[in-house]
Protein backbone atom coordinates (compact mmCIF):
# COMPACT_ATOMS: atom_id res chain seq x y z
CA UNK A 1 0.00 0.00 0.00
CA UNK A 2 3.05 2.25 0.26
CA UNK A 3 3.25 2.63 -3.50
CA UNK A 4 -0.31 3.77 -4.18
CA UNK A 5 -0.73 6.49 -6.74
CA UNK A 6 0.56 9.83 -5.59
CA UNK A 7 -2.34 11.87 -7.00
CA UNK A 8 -5.92 10.68 -7.43
CA UNK A 9 -6.83 11.05 -11.08
CA UNK A 10 -10.24 9.40 -10.85
CA UNK A 11 -12.91 9.05 -8.14
CA UNK A 12 -11.89 5.46 -7.29
CA UNK A 13 -8.56 6.76 -5.94
CA UNK A 14 -10.07 9.50 -3.72
CA UNK A 15 -9.08 8.85 -0.12
CA UNK A 16 -6.56 6.21 -1.17
CA UNK A 17 -3.92 8.24 -3.01
CA UNK A 18 -1.62 10.59 -1.13
CA UNK A 19 -3.26 13.65 -2.73
CA UNK A 20 -6.82 14.07 -3.99
CA UNK A 21 -9.13 17.01 -4.61
CA UNK A 22 -9.99 17.10 -0.91
CA UNK A 23 -6.34 17.88 -0.11
CA UNK A 24 -6.93 21.51 -1.11
CA UNK A 25 -9.97 21.50 1.18
CA UNK A 26 -7.73 20.55 4.09
CA UNK A 27 -5.45 23.48 3.27
CA UNK A 28 -8.51 25.75 3.31
CA UNK A 29 -9.64 24.23 6.59
CA UNK A 30 -6.26 24.89 8.22
CA UNK A 31 -6.37 28.52 7.04
CA UNK A 32 -9.97 29.00 8.19
CA UNK A 33 -9.49 27.47 11.65
CA UNK A 34 -6.40 29.57 12.31
CA UNK A 35 -8.12 32.73 11.03
CA UNK A 36 -11.13 32.15 13.27
CA UNK A 37 -9.23 31.42 16.46
CA UNK A 38 -6.73 34.21 15.79
CA UNK A 39 -9.61 36.61 16.39
CA UNK A 40 -9.07 35.86 20.10
CA UNK A 41 -5.56 37.23 19.68
CA UNK A 42 -5.92 40.04 17.14
CA UNK A 43 -9.02 41.82 18.47
CA UNK A 44 -7.85 42.21 22.09
CA UNK A 45 -4.30 43.02 20.97
CA UNK A 46 -5.60 45.65 18.53
CA UNK A 47 -7.55 47.28 21.37
CA UNK A 48 -4.47 47.37 23.60
CA UNK A 49 -5.63 44.56 25.87
CA UNK A 50 -4.10 41.21 26.74
CA UNK A 51 -4.98 38.59 24.10
CA UNK A 52 -7.21 35.72 25.17
CA UNK A 53 -5.12 33.21 23.18
CA UNK A 54 -1.50 33.33 22.09
CA UNK A 55 -0.72 32.58 18.46
CA UNK A 56 1.03 29.38 19.55
CA UNK A 57 -2.15 28.28 21.30
CA UNK A 58 -4.17 29.16 18.17
CA UNK A 59 -1.82 26.97 16.13
CA UNK A 60 -2.13 24.08 18.61
CA UNK A 61 -5.94 24.39 18.51
CA UNK A 62 -5.76 24.33 14.71
CA UNK A 63 -3.81 21.06 14.76
CA UNK A 64 -6.18 19.54 17.36
CA UNK A 65 -9.21 20.43 15.22
CA UNK A 66 -7.54 18.96 12.14
CA UNK A 67 -6.94 15.71 14.06
CA UNK A 68 -10.52 15.71 15.32
CA UNK A 69 -11.78 16.25 11.77
CA UNK A 70 -9.85 13.24 10.47
CA UNK A 71 -11.28 11.09 13.27
CA UNK A 72 -14.84 12.27 12.55
CA UNK A 73 -14.38 11.88 8.81
CA UNK A 74 -13.06 8.33 9.03
CA UNK A 75 -15.33 6.97 11.74
CA UNK A 76 -18.56 8.92 12.29
CA UNK A 77 -19.08 10.11 8.71
CA UNK A 78 -18.64 6.58 7.38
CA UNK A 79 -21.30 5.30 9.80
CA UNK A 80 -23.65 8.13 8.78
CA UNK A 81 -23.03 7.52 5.07
CA UNK A 82 -21.60 11.03 4.53
CA UNK A 83 -18.10 9.92 3.51
CA UNK A 84 -17.13 10.01 -0.17
CA UNK A 85 -17.75 6.51 -1.54
CA UNK A 86 -18.28 5.26 2.02
CA UNK A 87 -14.71 4.07 2.62
CA UNK A 88 -12.12 5.19 5.16
CA UNK A 89 -9.09 7.12 3.97
CA UNK A 90 -5.75 5.36 3.64
CA UNK A 91 -3.10 6.24 6.19
CA UNK A 92 -1.18 7.97 3.39
CA UNK A 93 -4.15 10.22 2.63
CA UNK A 94 -4.77 10.97 6.31
CA UNK A 95 -1.11 11.87 6.78
CA UNK A 96 -1.12 14.14 3.75
CA UNK A 97 -4.39 15.79 4.83
CA UNK A 98 -2.93 16.56 8.26
CA UNK A 99 0.32 17.90 6.82
CA UNK A 100 -1.50 20.09 4.30
CA UNK A 101 -3.95 21.40 6.93
CA UNK A 102 -1.04 22.15 9.27
CA UNK A 103 0.70 23.93 6.38
CA UNK A 104 -2.42 26.11 5.95
CA UNK A 105 -2.32 26.98 9.66
CA UNK A 106 1.42 27.68 9.48
CA UNK A 107 1.05 30.00 6.50
CA UNK A 108 -1.75 31.83 8.32
CA UNK A 109 0.44 32.17 11.41
CA UNK A 110 3.33 33.60 9.38
CA UNK A 111 0.93 35.92 7.57
CA UNK A 112 -0.51 37.06 10.92
CA UNK A 113 2.95 37.74 12.26
CA UNK A 114 4.07 39.69 9.18
CA UNK A 115 0.90 41.75 8.74
CA UNK A 116 -0.65 42.09 12.18
CA UNK A 117 2.04 41.55 14.82
CA UNK A 118 4.62 43.73 13.05
CA UNK A 119 2.35 46.45 11.64
CA UNK A 120 -0.84 46.16 13.75
CA UNK A 121 -3.02 46.06 10.63
CA UNK A 122 -5.95 43.97 11.82
CA UNK A 123 -8.20 44.59 8.81
CA UNK A 124 -5.45 43.85 6.32
CA UNK A 125 -4.74 40.55 8.05
CA UNK A 126 -8.36 39.37 8.24
CA UNK A 127 -9.47 40.66 4.82
CA UNK A 128 -6.52 39.17 2.94
CA UNK A 129 -6.72 35.99 5.03
CA UNK A 130 -10.35 35.55 4.00
CA UNK A 131 -9.48 36.32 0.38
CA UNK A 132 -6.80 33.60 0.48
CA UNK A 133 -9.29 31.18 2.03
CA UNK A 134 -11.90 31.98 -0.65
CA UNK A 135 -9.34 31.62 -3.44
CA UNK A 136 -8.37 28.15 -2.22
CA UNK A 137 -12.05 27.16 -1.95
CA UNK A 138 -12.48 28.11 -5.62
CA UNK A 139 -9.39 26.06 -6.54
CA UNK A 140 -10.83 23.14 -4.54
CA UNK A 141 -14.18 23.36 -6.34
CA UNK A 142 -12.46 23.44 -9.75
CA UNK A 143 -10.24 20.45 -8.91
CA UNK A 144 -13.21 18.54 -7.55
CA UNK A 145 -15.23 19.19 -10.70
CA UNK A 146 -12.31 18.10 -12.90
CA UNK A 147 -11.71 14.92 -10.89
CA UNK A 148 -15.30 13.70 -10.52
CA UNK A 149 -16.39 14.26 -14.10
Amino acid sequence: MLFVDLIATDPSMVGIAWFDFYSIGHLCFGIAVFLFFSLFYTIPKHRGKTPIFSLLFVFIVTIMILLLWEALENFLFIDLGWKFEGRPDSWQNITTDLIIGTFGGTVSWIFCHEVFVKDKRIWTYHVFGNIAFTLWIVVFMILRALTIT
